[in-house]
């Protein structure tokens, strides 16, 4: 993997649980409700997962997917890097879900919709919940007590095994940490996520690395303005963020 990171100790139990526990719950598409499998090829993501992230969950739906935040080498633990949310078709593209991976699935496990959507208050959040649930018991196709009882199921051998429960006010707990990120962030980008500034990136080198997110934000697929900036990256040694923006950007 590029940087040498290692994959995350939790990711790969939650992996190999889920392939032996899927038996056990027969109508659900995959217990966690993810595809898990993280992605290390440059090649991984769309035009607008950032260049310094690693995809390791997939929703099947438009293209969402969830990664590993690295702020360019800042983040040396993939255990304790930020959990973003990617979503190429949506207008807000690219947003900060959780503080860590085991906050991650404290969300997604037990409150889904909250990582997939935005939300101005617990209130709006509880709503948009309670519609979803009667769209889905006037289903005729979907077997709503089922998916619920096989949840239930999935969501306590999870705490059970990987001491894993729900955060309470879901809502309020995303805020904090995007408030915590924007008192750390000296530039900001347009993705929502700026620059923090760190040992890895000099005061120099911000613009450079804040153009890299706006670019990739606002879908820019000019090979002129692309090239020079995966060669402007390679000479301040980020060679896979590089390799990732022509990658995603260009092919």
């Amino acid at each position: 993997m590029g940087n040498a990171y290692q994959i995350p100790i939790l990711l790969e139990q939650l992996m190999s649980w889920e392939r032996g526990f899927s038996h056990e719950v027969d109508y659900l598409e995959t217990p966690t409700g993810l595809y898990l499998g993280i992605d290390t090829k440059e090649t991984g993501g769309y035009f607008c997962t950032p260049v310094d992230s690693y995809p390791f969950a997939r929703t099947g739906v438009d293209g969402i997917h969830y990664a590993f935040l690295t702020d360019f080498g800042h983040v040396t633990n993939l255990d304790e890097a930020p959990v973003i949310r990617v979503s190429p078709m949506d207008s807000d593209r690219v947003s900060l879900v959780a503080r860590n991976l085991h906050d991650f699935f404290a969300l997604y496990l037990f409150d889904e919709l909250v990582t997939m959507n935005e939300y101005s208050s617990e209130e709006e959040y509880l709503e948009y919940v309670r519609k979803e649930e009667a769209k889905d018991l006037n289903s005729e196709w979907f077997d709503h007590d089922r998916w619920k009882r096989e949840k239930a199921i999935v969501q306590n051998s999870i705490s059970e095994t990987f001491n894993i429960f729900p955060i309470s006010n879901p809502v309020q707990y995303m805020q904090e940490i995007r408030l915590e990120r924007s008192l750390q962030v000296s530039t900001l980008t347009k993705d929502s996520l700026g620059i923090v500034l760190s040992k890895v990136i000099p005061g120099e080198s911000e613009v450079l690395i804040a153009s890299v997110r706006d670019f990739q934000y606002s879908a820019c697929f000019d090979r002129a303005i692309i090239e020079p900036l995966a060669k402007e990256l390679v000479q301040l040694g980020f060679i896979h963020e590089a390799q990732s923006l022509l990658a995603r950007m260009l092919q």
